[in-house]
């Protein structure tokens, strides 16, 4: 019988989320064995490092939202006048002119009404692959899974090791939280290297309590100094990074250790607090409480935080180390962003938009009246061939149905209203 086993890189059903998880425990690799170079065996030290990494690469589009978010307050008034202009107004020709005005008018500012989203998408792209690395470093980062090695070898070489462990861990509060993995057990494990894998996996969700229960059923075995080398590595600030607060807090109280509860109830704070910073840090909305959109960011700003409170509760410490480090290096980012953006003109650079923007609307003209021509060619030609009238007829029946169904804000769309326009001119 086969069991998928977490010790393997994780790759899941979106396959995306598995290159990227790859990709960043590469790094996060070459990250840890930089830092061991230099004395610093510490998962928590590299997990900053990666998040000062992914937020430094993804700088040049966090200009580029600042830079969308400050000209597109210049632009409400605009567009808000055009609102105003078609309120009333619902019939389709008067709804494709209001696109079309708007689209002129962000041609103009030099930018897109889908602008903002990417960095916002790209920070979920990161997160759910980097939640799969920090839950199971050993996959990743090779010394780590060294360093638990011996513990495991030793395990493995005890006669009867598959009952006695299974008989052990059954009462630990452990869940891989690995779709197909439904049990801890690996007595129906066939494959020495599988085996390997599911105790590599348990031992890195092991608290010190589990370790000494482990410890009195393989008496033989040093876990000492195991757990000693393994706990430099995994744990930051006294909290081990694969335990959620939720879980340290609920285990500390029991044992009494009050600072780890006080440590662990700051992990979901700090992450909310310094999301909180970085959204007073970004440029703000219209203040006008009339603006629909305006209130529903303000409201959002607000209860996102919240929202990263209480993630940062149930997963694991290690990411909510990244929502910290990443909030802190997001801020600091923001802040210079704000100096240069007070600096420059950015009326100078509407002036060079608009230039841009009436050379895209030459060319969208052009690529219009070429469509008009064409269709008045294809007309002609239509009507001096030999099909007979009754065909003729089903074919223009066709067209003026296609032409009937366009898309507003559409090439065709504006094609036809073209088209119209110039046969009322012409009668």
């Amino acid at each position: 019988m086969s069991y998928p086993v977490l010790a393997t890189a994780y790759v899941g059903k979106m396959k995306i989320f598995g290159w990227i998880a790859i990709l960043l425990g590469k790094i996060m690799d070459i990250l840890y064995n930089g830092l061991c170079a230099i004395g610093i065996n510490n998962i928590g030290v590299a997990i900053i490092l990666l998040t000062f990494i992914i937020y430094t690469l993804m700088l040049p589009l966090t200009y580029k939202q600042q830079k969308f978010s400050r000209l597109s307050q210049k632009m409400q008034p605009e567009i808000k006048e055009i609102q105003k202009k078609y309120k009333d107004k619902r019939d389709q020709q008067s709804q494709q002119k209001m696109m079309e005005e708007q689209r002129q008018v962000y041609d103009k500012y030099g930018i897109s009404p889908s602008g903002s989203c990417a960095q916002a998408f790209l920070s979920i792209l990161f997160l759910f692959p980097l939640y799969r690395v920090i839950y199971n470093v050993p996959a990743y980062v090779t010394k780590v899974k060294e360093t638990l090695m011996p513990a495991v070898d030793g395990i493995m070489a005890t006669e009867g090791y598959k009952s006695t462990f299974d008989g052990i861990v059954e009462n630990f509060n452990i869940s891989l939280r690995n779709i197909g993995v439904s049990s801890l057990s690996i007595s129906d494990i066939s494959s020495d290297n599988d085996v390997q894998n599911r105790i590599v996996d348990i031992l890195y969700k092991l608290s010190p309590t589990n370790w000494d229960t482990l410890s009195e059923g393989f008496p033989t075995v040093d876990f000492d100094s195991v757990q000693e080398a393994f706990n430099n590595i995994n744990n930051f600030c006294f909290l081990n990074i694969t335990n959620s607060p939720q879980y340290i807090i609920t285990s500390s109280f029991k044992s009494g250790s009050y600072l780890l509860v006080i440590l662990a109830i700051l992990i979901p704070v700090l992450a909310g607090a310094v999301q909180l910073l970085n959204f007073k840090l970004m440029p703000q909305a219209s203040a006008d409480p009339n603006d629909a959109m305006a209130q529903q960011m303000k409201t959002m700003n607000y209860t996102m935080p919240l929202f990263s409170v209480f993630l940062a509760f149930t997963l694991p410490v290690g990411l909510g180390l990244y929502w910290i480090a990443g909030g802190v290096i997001r801020s600091f980012y923001q802040f210079i962003l704000n100096k240069h953006f007070d600096k420059i003109d950015l009326n100078e650079i509407i002036e060079k938009n608009k230039e841009k923007a009436e050379e895209k609307r030459k060319k969208r003209a052009a690529n219009i009246e070429r469509m008009n021509q064409a269709a008045q060619l294809n007309t002609r030609t239509l009507k001096g061939s030999s099909v007979s009238e009754e065909e003729r007829n089903e074919i223009l029946s066709k067209a003026n149905e296609y032409k009937s169904k366009a898309k507003p804000g559409s090439l065709s769309a504006r094609a036809n209203m073209v088209k119209e326009f110039n046969e009322r001119n012409t009668k």
